[in-house]
C-alpha cells in the first residue's frame, strides 16, 4: 500500500476511537449537509451565448454557440477554413475564459438577401440541384438533400470538423444541423418535404464516425436519433405549443413529412438520463413574458424537457438584478444538474474503515461528462492525500440518492487532526470545477465534509 494511503487509514481508525468511546467493533460518525440555494454556474449548463458577440452579457453563461456554414467553411473543395471560423467566433478568448463550445454545422440559413448557403463549387457540381425560396423565414437555397454528390461531400466535410474537433474538449456539444432551414431538420411546406429516413441517416453517420468523444444533439428524435443513442435540441424553448409538440414526440413518437411518405420519429422518454438536452428560447416569446408572466409554466417546460442548457437564444441579456432577476435565478437553480452531498458516513466495523457519501441531484438532468469525483485527505500541514470514488456523475439523477463508498485497509496508528474535503476534478486542470449545492466550508470549489481529530 502507499506510504499517504496507510497513512490516511490510520487516522480514521484513531478518530473513530477517539470521537465514541466504545468497542471498535461496529461504529459510524455521520454527517448531514442542508441543500443550498445559492446562485451556482458550473460547466455545460445554464445560458450560451453567441460566440461571435463580445458585447458582454448581464447574467453569466459558461457556454457559448457557433454556427458554422458550408459556404464559409469549405470555399474551394477540400480547403476548410478553421482559421476565419476560430478567429469570428474568438475560440482563444473563450478557451481562455474556460467556456465550452456549442457547434452547429448548417446547409441552409434563412436570411434577407437571395443567397446560399453550400459552396459554389458544389452548387456547379450538383447542376443547381434544389430550390432558391423566398418564404416568411427569409431567402436562401434549400439542396436536395438526396442527391449523392451532396450527400458525398457533406461526410467529407464533416470528418474533417472531426479531424480538426472531436477529440477538443472545448467542443462540449455537436447539434447535428445539416438538414433543413436552420439545421433544424425541417422544410418549408412551399418548397418541399425532408428527406426519406434512408438518407438522413446519410447525414447522421458522419457526425458519429467523427465524433465518437462528443455529445450529439437532433432537433427532432428521428429513428436515427434513437439507434446512435442522441441527445436532443429544442429550438423553440419554452413556447408553449411547440413545446409541448416536441415533448409528444419524445414520449410517444409520431411521424413526420418526407418525400416518400412519413419519416420514422420514435418514444425517447429516457434519452435524457445518458445524453443532454439543450436548444434555444423561442424568438415568439419575449423575456418578461417567460420570466414573469409565465414563469411556473417555463419552469415545467424545462423541467419536463430535462434541458441543461439554453441558448444562444437564452435569458444571458436580461439585465442583472431587475425585476426579472428573481425568475433568472430559478431557472439557473433547475437547468442541468445540481449536485450536492446530502451526508457522510464514516464506519468502523473490525479493522475495515469505510467511508461512504449520499449523493443527491436537485437539478432536471445528470452531469454527463466523465470527470473524476475525490475524496483529498488534508493534514495540518497542508500535506494532501487524494482518493478517487468508485462512481459515474451521470448516475446522480434527479430525485434518485446515489451512495458511493471507500473502504481502506486496516490501519496501524497515526498523528492529526486531519480534514476530509471532496470536489470533482476538471480532467483540463486536475483541481475541482462543479460548484456543489451544499451549505458546507469551501476552498476553490472543495468542499469540507468532516474534521477528524487523532488523540
Amino acid at each position: 500500500m502507499h506510504k499517504r494511503l496507510r497513512r490516511a487509514a490510520r487516522f480514521l481508525a484513531i478518530l473513530l476511537l477517539t470521537v465514541v468511546c466504545a468497542p471498535a467493533l461496529a461504529l459510524t460518525v455521520s454527517v448531514p449537509y442542508a441543500a443550498s440555494d445559492e446562485e451556482l454556474h458550473n460547466p455545460f449548463i445554464g445560458n450560451a451565448v453567441w460566440a461571435n458577440d463580445d458585447s458582454g452579457h448581464d447574467q453569466a453563461f459558461t457556454l457559448v454557440y457557433a454556427n458554422l456554414t458550408w459556404a464559409d467553411f469549405e470555399p474551394e473543395q477540400g480547403q476548410y477554413a478553421f482559421a476565419a471560423f476560430e478567429k469570428e467566433n474568438q475560440f482563444e478568448h473563450w478557451r481562455a475564459e474556460g467556456k465550452r463550445l456549442i457547434l452547429r454545422f448548417v446547409l441552409d440559413e434563412p436570411t434577407g438577401k437571395k443567397h446560399r448557403d453550400i459552396p459554389d463549387w458544389l452548387y456547379q457540381a450538383m447542376d443547381k440541384d434544389g430550390t432558391i425560396y423566398s418564404i416568411p423565414y427569409g431567402r436562401g437555397f434549400s439542396p436536395n438533400y438526396e442527391n449523392p454528390l451532396l450527400i458525398q461531400a457533406h461526410a467529407e466535410a464533416v470528418a474533417a470538423l472531426g479531424a480538426r474537433y472531436g477529440n477538443d474538449s472545448f467542443v462540449a456539444f455537436v447539434e447535428l444541423g445539416s438538414i433543413g432551414h436552420w439545421g433544424e431538420w425541417h422544410i418549408h411546406e412551399d418548397i418541399g418535404s425532408m428527406p426519406p429516413d434512408d438518407v438522413l441517416r446519410q447525414y447522421v453517420t458522419p457526425y458519429v464516425e467523427a465524433f465518437p468523444n462528443t455529445f450529439l444533439l437532433m432537433r427532432r428524435p428521428f429513428a436515427a436519433a434513437a439507434e446512435y443513442g442522441l441527445g436532443l435540441f429544442n429550438d423553440t424553448a419554452a413556447e408553449l405549443k411547440s413545446t409541448e409538440t416536441w415533448l409528444q414526440w419524445i414520449a410517444n413518437g409520431g411521424t413526420f413529412p418526407t418525400t416518400d411518405g412519413a419519416g420514422t420519429i420514435v418514444p425517447m422518454p429516457d434519452a435524457w438520463q445518458t445524453a443532454p438536452i439543450g436548444g434555444e428560447l423561442s424568438t415568439k416569446v419575449d423575456r418578461e413574458e417567460l420570466l414573469i408572466h409565465s414563469l411556473e409554466q417555463t419552469l415545467s417546460l424545462f423541467r419536463r424537457s430535462h434541458t441543461s442548457w439554453v441558448g444562444p437564444g437564452s435569458f444571458a441579456d436580461v439585465a442583472r438584478n431587475c425585476d426579472m432577476q428573481p425568475a433568472v435565478n430559478q431557472v439557473n437553480r433547475l437547468l442541468g444538474y445540481r449536485l450536492r452531498v446530502a451526508q457522510c458516513d464514516v464506519r468502523q466495523t473490525g479493522e475495515d474503515i469505510q467511508i461512504t457519501l449520499l449523493w443527491e441531484n436537485d437539478g432536471v438532468a445528470p452531469f454527463y461528462f466523465g470527470w473524476q469525483t475525490v475524496l483529498a485527505l488534508v493534514d495540518a500541514q497542508g500535506a494532501e492525500t487524494r482518493l478517487p470514488l468508485a462512481m459515474d456523475l451521470i448516475d446522480i439523477l434527479p430525485g434518485q440518492p446515489y451512495r458511493v463508498s471507500l473502504t481502506l485497509p486496516p490501519p496501524d496508528g497515526a498523528t492529526g487532526p486531519y480534514t476530509l474535503w471532496v470536489g470533482i476534478l476538471d480532467p483540463e486542470t486536475g483541481e475541482p470545477g462543479v460548484a456543489l449545492a451544499m451549505k458546507a466550508p469551501q476552498r476553490d470549489l472543495w468542499y469540507e465534509l468532516v474534521t477528524l481529530s487523532a488523540p
